[in-house]
């Protein structure tokens, strides 16, 4: 059981060695989410939930710590698994000393600390660029949500890893399915939501699809911008 622990250890530092020596993985995992809450956060500076004193930052920082789990524990996780498949790798490392759970466990390691880190540098840079900080009566309930977001996309990427049968169409897929949910449910609303007047009707249950939903749901409840509750000027 150690010599087993001790393997998932090395190759999980072994696979975020060779993550960030990968310019396109870096890029689009670490990247690309700051890139977008620096530049959408930068062009809601100042703006206010329609009908209320929320800064439009106040539910965008939380929707982009959501959207960076989903990159990372999700898209790069369930790319990656495809393209070993498809290249034979994950039937060569049953020939190996290394156990096949070893190998699985370093590789979930991996992805669990991409996706900390991730979430920490975006938490970082909503602090100091947007003044977007963490309640700390919620930071349980964001450490809960990080926890189980991570889990649920995880697992995700792994069943979806698991039809892809193609590497060169692995990133696409993991990309086409993940990007426009994520993106609709980031973005600030810019108008105010509707006004209900009675009870609504039960609807369909929550799509498997949509496990952004929750996750950011427990992000908004646990993060806090600290101008929020001030009136416009």
């Amino acid at each position: 059981m150690t010599r087993s622990v001790r393997l998932a250890a090395r190759q999980a530092l072994l696979e975020q060695r060779s993550f960030w020596r990968s310019a396109e993985y870096a890029l689009f995992t670490f990247a690309f989410p700051l890139m977008i809450l620096l530049l959408i956060g930068a062009a809601n500076v100042g703006s206010y939930l329609p009908g209320t004193h929320i800064k439009n930052t106040t539910v965008f920082v939380p929707g982009i710590l959501a959207f960076g789990v989903i990159v990372a524990a999700y898209v790069n996780l369930g790319s990656k698994v495809a393209v070993l498949r498809h290249d034979g790798v994950l039937k060569r490392i049953k020939t190996t000393p290394l156990p096949s759970a070893a190998y699985l466990g370093g590789l979930l390691a991996s992805t669990v600390a991409t996706s900390v880190f991730i979430s920490a540098c975006t938490g970082l840079t909503g602090w100091l660029a947007f003044g977007a900080s963490p309640r700390p009566g919620g930071l349980l309930a964001l450490a809960a949500g990080l926890t189980l977001g991570i889990v649920c996309f995880a697992t995700l990427g792994l069943a979806i890893s698991s039809v892809i049968t193609s590497a060169d169409s692995a990133l696409v897929m993991t990309e086409l399915m993940a990007r426009p949910r994520a993106a609709k449910h980031t973005m600030p609303r810019t108008s105010p939501p509707a006004r209900v007047t009675s009870p609504p009707a039960r609807g369909p249950a929550p799509k498997a699809s949509q496990p952004i939903t929750p996750v950011q749901a427990v992000m908004r409840i646990a993060v806090a911008t600290v101008l929020a509750s001030r009136p416009p000027r």
